[in-house]
């Protein structure tokens, strides 16, 4: 079987709705997850506030991922939605480092989530300026006679 770009990007779009599906199956039963995974009763609570307060940028995060995948299958690589894309999942994941550093402070394993969470939403805070700047060439292009 040959890898090539469609097959990447149909492994991106399943990726992205079985994440999607878990993370609802995750918020649908948050406290009997962490009251099964948990065998420290202190910090249930913390992941279960955790987990929802984190649930909504995750979600924006999935539903962005989700328009910036259908735009590069229509081949609408480089477009102003494109860019707004990256830049709403970059602020959501510093959202997220931010919910799990509050979280830290209850249990410091949370504090790996929100370094990971910070630096992942630093990297798509880069890429969102490397779109941002071949959209400018772009439009500059099309517009060159």
């Amino acid at each position: 079987m040959k890898w090539n770009n469609d097959r990447s990007l149909l492994l991106s779009r399943v990726c992205v709705w079985v994440f999607t599906v878990l993370l609802a199956a995750l918020l649908l039963t948050a406290p009997w997850f962490w009251n099964w995974i948990l065998w420290r009763s202190s910090v249930r609570m913390v992941y279960i506030g955790v987990t929802y307060a984190s649930g909504v940028p995750a979600a924006v995060v999935l539903f962005c991922l989700h328009r910036l995948l259908r735009n590069i299958s229509e081949e609408e690589v480089f477009i102003q939605e494109n860019v707004r894309s990256l830049r709403i999942m970059s602020w959501c994941l510093m959202a997220a480092a931010l919910v799990y550093l509050v979280g830290s402070l209850f249990d410091w394993y949370l504090v790996v989530l929100a370094a990971a969470a910070a630096f992942v939403g630093l990297i798509l805070r880069v890429v969102k300026n490397v779109f941002a700047q071949a959209v400018e060439l772009k439009n500059e292009n099309d517009f060159t006679i």
